[in-house]
């Protein structure tokens, strides 16, 4: 599949409030090794080797992130999506080998803006009674709906250099 025929998310004349989309994810030591990898982020309350108990690691914040972003832009409302604020709130220490469900609700739709307000929830599944664990809110700018069309369009023999100078003084 060319990145042509790659088929846009939802756009925001197709989004309304109180739509929903739900994702459950594992969080492995494997997930928490690669994110530190990644980052540099060596936190000891990461690393299972360092706590006493393997119940006293946790999962970084940004390997959940990960997920809602993720979501965003693959699924809910999908690819062209656009995240540009979150605010999130991890109410509950979560430790390695957790299964997180995130419920995703579409709260607002501002069309002459052209955003959305997505509330996610994530919910502890191994832990009794579906523990509540996250809370965040989300600002999206969905896909373009003439994007689409774009994507045919666009002719790169239309960009020409800017003559600015051979140097750059600073």
């Amino acid at each position: 599949m060319t990145q042509n025929d790659q088929q846009l998310g939802k756009s925001i004349h197709a989004i309304s409030v109180g739509d929903t989309f739900s994702v459950t994810e594992s969080f492995k030591e494997r997930d928490v090794l690669l994110y530190m990898g990644v980052t540099g982020d060596s936190n000891p309350a990461y690393l299972k080797q360092a706590q006493k108990r393997e119940m006293d690691t946790v999962l970084p914040p940004i390997a959940l992130m990960g997920v809602i972003t993720r979501t965003v832009s693959m699924n809910f409302p999908g690819p062209g999506s656009r995240l540009v604020e979150m605010n999130m709130n991890v109410s509950k220490p979560i430790p390695h080998n957790s299964t997180i469900s995130f419920d995703f609700e579409v709260i607002r739709v501002e069309e002459l803006k052209q955003f959305i307000t997505i509330h996610v929830i994530g919910y502890h599944t191994n832990q009794p009674n579906s523990e509540r664990v996250l809370d965040v809110m989300l600002t999206v700018l969905p896909p373009e709906e003439n994007l689409d069309d774009m994507t045919n369009k666009i002719d790169a023999g239309i960009f020409q250099r800017i003559s600015g100078g051979e140097t750059l003084d600073y």
